[in-house]
């Protein structure tokens, strides 16, 4: 069949004819019958408008009105446009904090992104992406600030077996969900900390990837060109990793002689020039289980401030070794994941405050299951950090924190309460994030949301304490 509509031709395409069919048109469009089988076809308003539009059936029929917009039932499937562009995603949220001893009153934050893409015959497909965020806080510390930023902008080559991608890209390995001890070559977005989910606390970075695929496995080899550095919040925001009123930094433990020292310091940003780094990962889906293998060297994307001189920090990005790999599979009503990756250059601050790199393992093991058989998702992941071999630190040695998220749909799924945790085990270190969402009316979401922290000197929830918020927003994504 073709439907010319605006001169541009759109092949539908019909895998089988059913025995009995009908054609429905709506809003006053002209409706010719044939003894023939037919077609179910719903016009619509929204989707394509113009002043004279037509529909040629070659089997005969001719649909002629004033709008054409078009979906197909009855395994008819439209071949997909040359060319689309949209928006991809919308949010807009407002947060009030609820702690006295906070440096702000307010949070807010609104998010745009949109994108352009072309598929270029069956090999051939090119994307252009870009994104604007929009950050505002009031308060003791106040922040207003409004970026542009690019997306996944890229040109893809593609065969049945092999894919090349040249571009920005987010390249987001492992199999666990928060914390992935083998995802090293995406670019962390820290400008709301871990307010956002894990997909969105990543960043486009410049790469090149070649992906092969060969029966249920397949080879994926990365290089980054360039290297790109994590997003960071601006230093007067309270999701900063550099607290100079306290004298603290994310992830130290505070003593009162690094305190005065970071209070008085100057901090410096400076991104190194050069590539990113490379990597090479084997991963097997099979009947049984699926894994993954992959070797890295790279830079990390998230700085580690060294005191270079007195009153001086210099942000550092050290190039690591990576070796790790995962597992999957199913057992007991449940999908169990388990994940590893040891590091050859973890970044540490010795008691007499220099800088100096060691070796480092991370692990993680989860389980993800419906109880009951219900629509009620439960995921868990134990996950642990160990130094190997480190001198006297500041830093933590050893962290260990039980993960998870637990997802109830209820009002015949039109709401949602969703909990998004971890917790210290090794620490007291809590961060608990209850969200109660509309999602009635899709695909846009209503949201109502805490984010409590609490915890002990030295961590994650210790060092965000204050910063405990209620935010109210709306979201989609298209």
């Amino acid at each position: 069949m073709v439907f010319p509509v605006f001169g541009g031709n759109v092949d539908a395409v019909a895998d089988e004819k059913l025995d009995e069919q009908e054609l429905i048109i709506e809003d006053n469009d002209t409706l010719i019958e044939e003894d023939t089988d037919s077609i179910e076809i719903d016009v619509q308003d929204d989707v394509l408008s113009g002043e004279s539009e037509e529909i040629i059936m070659e089997e005969g029929y001719v649909v002629a009105g004033d709008d054409a917009g078009i979906t197909y039932s009855n395994d008819i499937s439209l071949q997909k446009a040359a060319f689309s562009v949209g928006l991809d995603k919308v949010q807009v949220e407002a947060g009030s904090l609820v702690k006295s001893g906070a440096e702000a009153n307010s949070s807010n934050y609104l998010n745009m992104a949109f994108s352009a893409h072309w598929e270029l015959g069956s090999t051939w497909e090119a994307q252009l992406a870009g994104r604007v965020d929009g950050y505002s806080q009031s308060g003791k510390q106040t922040l207003d600030r409004t970026q542009l930023d690019y997306g996944e902008s890229f040109i893809r080559y593609r065969r049945e077996d092999i894919r090349f991608t040249f571009g920005t890209q987010k390249i987001i390995w492992g199999r666990i969900d928060e914390q992935s001890p083998t995802d090293r070559l995406s670019v962390v977005d820290l400008s709301r900390f871990n307010l956002d989910d894990h997909q969105d606390r990543r960043r486009a970075a410049p790469a090149v990837q070649l992906e092969y695929f060969q029966g249920a496995g397949k080879f994926d080899v990365v290089w980054l060109p360039k290297f790109r550095a994590a997003k960071l919040p601006g230093r007067k925001s309270i999701w900063s990793s550099i607290n100079q009123q306290k004298g603290e930094l994310l992830g130290m433990e505070p003593s009162s002689r690094m305190s005065a020292i970071v209070s008085g310091s100057r901090f410096t940003e400076h991104t190194p020039h050069g590539d990113g780094g490379g990597a090479i990962r084997y991963s097997h889906s099979g009947a049984d289980f699926d894994y993954a293998l992959t070797a890295q060297r790279v830079r990390q994307s998230t700085p580690y401030y060294e005191l270079v001189s007195f009153g001086r920090f210099k942000a550092r990005y050290p190039r690591s070794w990576v070796a790790g790999g995962d597992i999957g599979f199913e057992a007991l009503d449940a999908a169990w994941s388990f994940e590893a990756a040891w590091l050859s250059d973890v970044p540490v601050t010795k008691t007499d405050i220099s800088y100096t790199t060691v070796e480092g393992v991370s692990w993680a093991a989860g389980a993800e299951f419906h109880p009951g058989d219900g629509d009620v998702r439960v995921n868990l992941q134990l996950i642990g950090t160990n130094l190997i071999d480190a001198p006297r630190v500041l830093d933590r040695t050893e962290i260990y924190t039980l993960n998870g998220a637990v997802d109830i749909p209820f009002a015949h799924e039109r709401w949602r309460v969703n909990t998004r945790f971890f917790i210290g085990l090794d620490k007291k270190d809590i961060y608990i994030n209850p969200e109660l969402a509309y999602i009635g009316w899709e695909p846009h979401e209503i949201y109502l949301a805490n984010h409590y922290f609490t915890g002990s000197a030295g961590t994650i929830g210790g060092y965000h304490q204050d910063h405990s918020l209620v935010t109210l927003g709306w979201r989609a994504k298209f």
